[in-house]
């Protein structure tokens, strides 16, 4: 019996030892297993991160090159050859009404116009070219280039939009004075706000003058019938008649303004004042418009005119007012529209008729 107990307690023993070895190589493995998911998950971490970071590096520089590409080309000097070769030797008709040359310079459409140049070094031209081309605004044309043909003349290309004719073509067909594609009161109150929001960030924002505004320095596109000042640089780069500045690009928008909404380029000052005063603005206005027109905007845009071209007054309003007034009177007048709808059955084009 003694015996019998003796051996059953080693069998005991060895049993028990053998679940605890079981347990504690269950938990080494637990263990090992846990380190080598933590250490998996630690190492994929800094993986994850860098691609993340590699990805939002290229993302950037796929941005920034959009951005680059989007921006214009800076205006370039033309050889003369070039230029010539664009107009048949400046043989081409020029455009309606206007004085430039509609062509194609180095696959862009352009309205090249014929100045008196400005006695210049090469270096000050590229300069005052690098200078021009800065600027941008959605009212300005893009100056795509210059030529300068010895002392005689300098060449200024701008780009012309599609379907592009001049502010006085538009107002006057060459081929019937009666025709105008500027039919509408709102599409001329459009044109109003885009040259007095063009030439307040020429004045205001890039710090210079215009020194050429009427309605042939005023690019037109089709459709849309949106405005666009040319001759941006134009003060730089050619020789002026009269001293530039802003006194007076101010006070040629006045006279456009008064051109713009009469139709008519004789003795404006005299007769917009005269029709302001007796109260007659209304059989004032352009009749092609068809007396389709909100009087009350009418009114105060003739008076926004006459106070910017008013020669006896010594200092005309600037340019922020005047945009501010005209922007007001455009947003009366789609209101006004919008609400009384005036008939629209017919065709708008530029084109001649």
């Amino acid at each position: 019996m003694c015996k019998s107990r003796s051996d059953a307690v080693p069998a005991s023993s060895t049993a028990s030892r053998s679940r605890r070895s079981s347990i504690a190589s269950a938990a080494a493995a637990a263990s090992a297993s846990a380190a080598t998911t933590s250490s998996s998950s630690s190492s994929s971490r800094p993986l994850s991160s860098s691609i993340s970071a590699s990805t939002a590096s290229a993302a950037s520089s796929t941005s920034l090159a959009a951005a680059r590409a989007s921006l214009p080309d800076p205006p370039v000097l033309y050889p003369f050859q070039e230029v010539a070769a664009a107009t048949n030797n400046f043989l081409a008709r020029r455009a309606p009404a206007s004085d430039y040359w509609p062509c194609t310079l180095r696959g862009r459409s352009a309205a090249l116009f014929q100045l008196r140049p400005r006695p210049r070094q090469r270096d000050e031209l590229k300069a005052a070219l690098a200078a021009t081309g800065r600027f941008h605004h959605t009212s300005i044309a893009p100056l795509l280039g210059a030529c300068v043909a010895g002392s005689h003349h300098v060449y200024l290309a701008y780009e012309l939009p599609p379907g592009g004719a001049t502010l006085a073509s538009c107002l006057r067909s060459p081929r019937n004075p009666r025709f105008t594609s500027l039919r509408t009161w709102l599409s001329r109150v459009q044109v109003a706000a885009d040259v007095a929001q063009g030439l307040e960030y020429i004045h205001h924002h890039a710090a210079a003058v215009h020194g050429r505004v009427s309605t042939s320095t005023v690019l037109i596109s089709d459709p849309g019938l949106r405005a666009r000042l040319t001759h941006m640089g134009a003060a730089q780069l050619a020789d002026m008649e009269e001293e530039a500045s802003r006194e007076a690009d101010v006070r040629a928008f006045g006279l456009l303004l008064l051109e713009l909404l009469s139709g008519e380029t004789y003795r404006l000052l005299e007769t917009a004042a005269a029709a302001r005063a007796s109260g007659r603005v209304r059989s004032w206005v352009d009749r092609r418009l068809g007396d389709s027109f909100p009087q009350a905007a009418a009114e105060r845009l003739v008076g926004v005119a006459l106070r910017c071209a008013a020669e006896e007054q010594p200092t005309p309003p600037e340019m922020t007012w005047v945009a501010g007034k005209v922007s007001k009177a455009y947003i009366e007048s789609r209101a006004w529209d919008h609400t009384v709808r005036p008939p629209a059955d017919f065709s708008v084009s530029l084109g001649p008729r």
